[in-house]
């Protein structure tokens, strides 16, 4: 009864807490709006931990221990719209491993016997990894969801600039009446950050390119190398526009088929999870029932 109790124990403690903030992740990265504010319950519930490290300095450690790390960190935060600092994000990870750590082996230690105490240390490593990683979890749901929401608006986006454009309007006007139609999207955001670049004096093509690096979209950084060679050789942009959105176009299609595939793959972990099991059940309980009934020796 024991190692039942623990084992529920494990699963609700490393599986739950895993799916409930990758759906919040999830959810959280589905929602626009015009001043978007991204907060999710973990840091909510844990900022005055991570408050307590940030002034003991440990933020600040790890800023300067890991500035590659760090970096990384800080441009998916910004991408998400998320308004953390890397050294916030680390210091919440230190907090979750200690606290899932000594958390389980604490409810591990009251629960199993004597002679299984070896699982003390070996649940509190697991749990400690798992709460570690669900910072990133939720992080890497945030910049999955924006990305992919780029990626679907961007063909739209490219003919409505191209419409624009053939109408009379210059390459900046017609993005800033594509901002200005109020389609709220994190393509939106992106293309007013941009033009408040060109605003400042940036050239549209370092301004499309600093675009193209921050949402990390290979189909977007091909429109911008586009868009740069069309205006250094004098092509029509609206024809390399529409050529780039169908190209896009493309893309979206190949995604969506690429996902289709994927589905059978990912059926695999359910059915072995839970249709499996009870085939087994149906199929062998009578033959169990039917064996101890004849008294052949099962365990």
């Amino acid at each position: 009864m024991k190692q039942i109790l623990i084992y529920a124990l494990t699963f609700s403690v490393i599986v739950l807490p895993t799916l409930f903030f990758t759906m919040l992740a999830e959810r959280q990265g589905r929602k626009a709006a015009g001043e978007r504010e991204h907060s999710t319950w973990l840091f909510a519930m844990m900022r005055p931990f991570v408050d307590l490290l940030m002034m003991a300095g440990v933020g600040t450690f790890f800023r300067k221990a890991f500035p590659g790390r760090c970096a990384e960190l800080q441009k998916q935060l910004n991408f998400a719209g998320l308004k953390f600092t890397a050294a916030e994000i680390c210091c919440l990870q230190l907090f979750l491993v200690i606290l899932s750590g000594v958390a389980v082996g604490c409810v591990t230690a009251g629960v199993v016997d004597e002679e299984n105490r070896i699982s003390i240390p070996v649940a509190g490593v697991i749990a400690a990894v798992i709460g570690g990683s669900l910072p990133g979890i939720v992080i890497g749901n945030l910049v999955r969801e924006r990305r992919l929401s780029i990626l679907k608006a961007i063909p739209y986006s490219i003919d409505l600039i191209a419409s624009a454009m053939r109408g009379g309007l210059d390459f900046s006007a017609a993005v800033r009446f594509y901002v200005k139609l109020g389609i709220d999207s994190p393509l939106t955001d992106e293309y007013s950050q941009m033009l408040r670049e060109m605003e400042l004096g940036v050239v549209r093509t370092v301004a499309l390119q600093n675009m193209a690096d921050r949402i990390h979209i290979r189909e977007f950084t091909s429109f911008a190398a586009a868009i740069a060679l069309g205006t250094e050789l004098g092509a029509p942009l609206t024809e390399t526009m529409e050529i780039q959105g169908e190209e896009m176009r493309k893309a979206r299609f190949a995604l969506a088929e690429c996902k289709a595939q994927r589905a059978p793959s990912l059926m695999l972990l359910p059915m072995a999870l839970f249709i499996l099991p009870a085939v087994f059940i149906i199929i062998l309980t009578p033959v169990f029932l039917k064996m101890r009934e004849a008294g052949v020796p099962l365990f």
